[in-house]
């Protein structure tokens, strides 16, 4: 199939999305940043850090790594009017080499201060508004026993100890897939794709049912007349659905994160996570030889995983780099060393997706990585409906799942 990319027709493989057909290609920009028009590319490619969100067939800022490719599909890059490539109003950073507050550019001369200001409108931002209205979707009401948000390890094993004890449990998964970090082949003794087919096939024997592409956008307690706790709200490509659920498990794992170095945010530094994930569900790699940037287990498991999947690991650095070189970064300083590369890919733990769980009541505290949600051992939150599991409780994705899953049904 083919798709367009500013008017240009690019190959895309049936199951890619349009990150995967445009890496593929060889696209390492895909945006420019809101203030500075600073080249940006996708770093977590997962749908949370913002740094790929495209124009698609007239829809403005969807994250390109989560939109699947289809047969015409129009993509434009935004905020780029002179073009994504060699944008010229990236001048700002050398005219303004010490910050730019638009706030108080020229404001001495009211004149001046408004034609600056509006200057500033124009140039910065997320894209326009759709082309045309999008024609309404139909909207569904449902009310459900369980409600799980997230199929991987511990989503999958919560549905299936909640089905094991007569549960019929929706489990709600924003890819197009499930497995999250089961795919990734980070640790030989960890569950992976087998694991995955195996609980998969055994909820649906068992009657669950699971949404795929059906990001849950919302999590709210329940003040309608409807039977049950929560309100869950799943965005679908038919319309939004609504579960009022009288429990809800959050499994929604972790999110990768950036170092604080020069550089770290050009096209060409991913999260390495993100890599094995393109590679696992697309087929394709960013590049042959790649520097991995972490530290500890996280350092160690990615850098053997990306190896085999395909990669030359031309260097595992436990230490932050000086500075990122090239655009798209083809290299690293690290204390006066160049290191040449393909990519930089950056391992460390991902910090807990605790958003949905945090909005309700639940509490989550600092462990020096991010904020996991805090649990009992049967993964009971602080509300008495809510339960949580696997990463984003920073807890072990099967037992955790287990427990939270049998817990739920009592």
């Amino acid at each position: 199939m083919r798709i367009s990319l500013d008017g240009q027709e690019i190959e895309a493989r049936e199951g890619d999305t349009v990150a995967a057909a445009l890496l593929r290609a060889g696209v390492t920009t895909f945006t420019r940043s809101i203030k500075y028009h600073r080249p940006r590319g996708p770093f977590c490619l997962a749908g949370s850090c913002g740094q790929c969100l495209m124009r698609v067939d007239g829809v403005p800022s969807l994250p390109a790594c989560r939109v699947k490719a289809e047969e015409g599909m129009a993509c434009e890059r935004q905020n780029a009017p002179l073009g994504a490539e060699k944008d010229l109003f990236r001048a700002a950073d050398f005219l303004f080499s010490e910050g730019l507050d638009h706030h108080h550019l020229f404001t001495g001369s009211r004149v001046l201060g408004r034609v600056a200001l509006e200057i500033a409108r124009r140039l910065a931002g997320l894209g326009e508004l759709p082309g045309k209205p999008r024609p309404p979707g139909k909207g569904e009401l449902r009310e459900v026993p369980l409600a799980v948000i997230g199929a991987g390890p511990a989503g999958l094993a919560a549905a299936r100890a909640a089905a094991e004890q007569g549960v019929r449990p929706l489990l709600i998964e924003r890819a197009g897939a499930a497995g999250g970090a089961a795919l990734l082949a980070l640790d030989s003794a960890a569950p992976g794709a087998a694991f995955v087919a195996e609980q998969e096939k055994a909820l649906r024997s068992q009657g669950a049912e699971i949404l795929f592409e059906a990001p849950c956008v919302g999590l709210y307690a329940n003040d309608t007349d409807r039977k049950g706790n929560a309100l869950v709200v799943v965005w679908r490509r038919e319309g939004l659905l609504v579960a009022v659920a009288e429990r809800v498990i959050v499994a929604t794992g972790g999110a990768s994160q950036p170092l604080p170095f020069p550089g770290v945010d050009r096209p060409g530094v991913y999260a390495a996570r993100g890599l094995l994930e393109l590679h696992a569900r697309c087929g394709v790699r960013v590049g042959d030889e790649l520097a991995v940037v972490g530290s500890g287990r996280e350092l160690e498991a990615c850098a053997a995983a990306l190896g085999r999947a395909g990669y030359q690991v031309v260097r595992s650095i436990a230490a932050t780099p000086r500075r990122a070189l090239g655009n798209p970064v083809r290299g690293l300083d690290v204390d006066g060393e160049r290191i040449r590369c393909d990519a930089v890919a950056l391992a460390h733990p991902p910090a807990p997706l605790h958003d949905l769980a945090s909005s309700v009541g639940a509490t989550a505290r600092w462990d020096g990585n991010g904020f996991p949600v805090e649990t009992d051992a049967q993964g009971r939150t602080a509300v008495s409906w809510l339960f949580a599991a696997g990463s984003v409780a920073g807890k072990p994705a099967i037992d955790s799942g287990q427990a939270a899953g049998r817990s739920s049904c009592l």
